[in-house]
């Protein structure tokens, strides 16, 4: 150790502190001088930052994204909708549960509140979001954003008096990192029918489906190129939205899917191919497979089983072999409980984070039967909330 200390330059200690400094920092520092801003902005020093920003995160507190609602009561009573990424830090001590609560910023790109901020992707500190119609990438830590170009495939719905015309839906919106290209992509899954209207335009007399179209964009080109998608099924379809979320890891994006069966259909962001991994066999009746998430860097889904008055979660993990899905194992049962509606994420081993039937979020432990509410802001499209590390990874 001393040999290693003695060979280090003040160059090197210089960027030892600044990339364990937070992302708000070090945006400041790039205004003092001409070469500190060369070095934060160079690759090396934002992986270096990411990289340590991952082992405090793993060594310390869990840090979660929350896409929160705050309500602005205006004097006519009347209200809108202002959105706030929040984050919050999780630990535990002895048996006591800790958090606090820090808001990142109102969402840099938005112009006024009537819109709907939805996170649709996460890695590496960038959020994949959509705004309306439009797409964008944002790293909440630094407020930093890119407008994502058009789709050349989604097109606008036919106009009244058309009698036949091509319709397309998004079904699946991914971002993660290419690590064999070492760049940082979007993928969007897109639905295509062959429809024939009524002669006033407005009703379908024969609605076909056609093979899926997928694009897949790169930051560094900022353009989207059009692939093709080998499974043909209703893919990504979900229960009561418009397209699935999706979870990244490891390259590869996950989203929870169905056509006669329910299944995870997965896009390999290295070799731009897709596959469907099967959800373990259960005997009982009665559950509902609701949606996936990341715990300990593995895939997770959950399933809910709702028995009135009282609902049952079970959390499944799926293990893998040398980077190869494998199994899945079930990680826990919880409940049954009178209040709760969704499982939001597991943060530790035997703590889960869940959202109460009347929008508070609380966290419980699967061993002692502890609860504990959190105080914060609503949590909106529930399971909109991402494990999450502060970065200085570049959107622009």
């Amino acid at each position: 150790m001393s040999q290693v200390r003695e060979s280090e330059t003040p160059e090197d200690r210089m960027v030892e502190i600044l990339s364990r400094l937070p992302p708000k920092s070090l945006m400041r520092f790039k205004c003092i001088r001409k070469s500190w801003c060369t070095l934060i902005n160079s690759p090396c020093f934002v992986a270096k930052h990411l990289s340590d920003s991952v082992d405090n995160k793993l060594s310390s507190s869990t840090c979660i994204l929350l896409n929160c609602s705050q309500a602005h009561i205006f004097p006519d009573q009347s209200w809108k909708q202002g959105v706030l990424w929040s984050v919050i830090y999780l630990s535990i001590d002895g048996d006591e549960l800790h958090y606090d609560i820090e808001d990142l910023t109102n969402v840099p790109f938005l112009k006024d509140d009537h819109h709907e901020v939805e996170i649709h992707g996460y890695c590496d500190g960038i959020v994949c979001v959509t705004v309306d119609e439009n797409f964008f990438l944002c790293n909440p830590a630094t407020g930093e954003f890119r407008q994502l170009p058009d789709s050349c495939l989604l097109l606008p719905l036919p106009g009244v008096k058309v009698k036949f015309g091509l319709e397309t839906t998004l079904k699946g919106l991914g971002f993660g990192y290419d690590c064999k290209a070492k760049e940082y992509k979007v993928v969007r899954i897109i639905d295509n029918y062959d429809c024939e209207y009524s002669d006033d335009g407005e009703t379908y007399i024969e609605h076909i489906a056609l093979p899926h179209t997928a694009e897949v964009y790169t930051m560094a080109a900022n353009s989207w190129k059009e692939i093709t998608i080998d499974i043909l099924s209703k893919i990504l379809s979900s229960y009561s939205e418009p397209y699935s979320y999706s979870v990244y890891l490891k390259g590869f994006c996950y989203w929870l899917s169905c056509d006669l069966e329910e299944y995870i259909f997965s896009f390999d962001l290295a070799n731009e191919i897709s596959d469907m991994i099967e959800l373990p066999f259960r005997g009982e009746f009665g559950f509902k497979r609701d949606g996936i998430f990341l715990y300990n860097e593995s895939l997770t889904y959950y399933c809910t089983s709702y028995e009135e008055p009282s609902t049952l979660f079970e959390i499944w993990v799926m293990d893998y072999d040398d980077g190869f899905k494998s199994s899945w194992t079930k990680h826990l049962t919880v409940g049954p409980f009178k209040d709760m509606e969704f499982p939001l994420t597991p943060w530790k081993r035997d703590e889960l984070l869940m959202i109460a039937s009347d929008g508070r979020a609380a966290s419980y432990n699967s061993c002692t039967g502890n609860f504990k509410y959190l105080h914060i802001p609503v949590i909106i499209n529930e399971n909109r909330v991402v494990d999450y590390v502060k970065s200085i990874v570049l959107v622009n």
